[in-house]
C-alpha cells in the first residue's frame, strides 16, 4: 500500500482472532514507534511494554470493568498484544508525555495496517493502571514513569476492516483557513 492508502484504510479493530502476532511483525511495529517525533529527542521519557500475557491482560481488562470497552470485553477487546506507553511524571504536567505517545502510537498503527494486522488506540488500559499501581508495578515500568497511552494489536476478526479505505476528503472537521 502507498501511505495515503494505508491512512486511509487504518481503523480501530475491536474483535481480534487467537492467531498470534510474530516477533517480525512485533519488531516492524517497534521500529515504527522508535522512528516517531519525540519532543526535544527526548526517548528516553518514554518506555513501551509489549504485554502478551493473556493472564495480565485479562486482569488490566477485568480492572478496567466490562464498560471500559465495546461489546462486554474490556478495553483490550481481547487483543493478543497490548503495547502500553509510559511516560515521565514530569512530561505529564506539561503535556509532553501525551503528545508524544500520540505520535508513537499512530506510527504503530500505520505500520499495523501495513502489515495487515489490526490495532486499536485505547484509554480504558491506561484508566485502569492509574488506578491500579500495583499491577502497573508488575509490567517492569521504571520508577518515576505512568501510564499515558494504550494500543491494541492482533489480527482483525473481520478482514474487510484492514481493506475497505474511506473516501478521500477534507470535510470530515471544521477547517479554518487563515490567509
Amino acid at each position: 500500500m502507498n501511505m495515503m492508502q494505508v491512512i486511509r484504510t487504518r481503523k480501530t479493530c475491536r474483535e481480534f482472532t487467537d492467531e498470534p502476532v510474530t516477533k517480525d511483525q512485533i519488531r516492524t511495529i517497534l521500529e515504527a514507534a522508535n522512528a516517531a517525533p519525540i519532543g526535544m529527542h527526548d526517548y528516553e521519557a518514554i518506555e513501551i511494554s509489549v504485554i502478551t500475557d493473556r493472564s495480565k491482560i485479562d486482569r488490566i481488562d477485568a480492572l478496567a470493568g466490562p464498560n471500559a470497552g465495546r461489546m462486554g470485553t474490556g478495553p483490550t477487546y481481547k487483543a493478543p498484544v497490548l503495547i502500553l506507553l509510559s511516560g515521565e511524571e514530569s512530561g505529564i504536567e506539561r503535556g509532553t508525555a501525551y503528545c508524544n505517545a500520540a505520535g508513537i502510537i499512530e506510527n504503530m498503527a500505520l505500520a499495523a495496517t501495513d502489515l495487515g494486522l489490526g490495532s486499536g488506540y485505547i484509554l480504558g488500559v491506561v484508566k485502569a493502571l492509574q488506578s491500579h499501581p500495583e499491577l502497573f508495578a508488575e509490567l517492569g515500568v521504571d520508577d518515576g514513569y505512568v501510564p499515558v497511552s494504550a494500543m491494541t494489536l492482533g489480527h482483525a476478526a473481520d478482514v474487510t476492516l484492514l481493506t475497505a479505505e474511506r473516501e478521500p476528503t477534507i470535510s470530515n472537521f471544521v477547517t479554518h483557513f487563515v490567509e
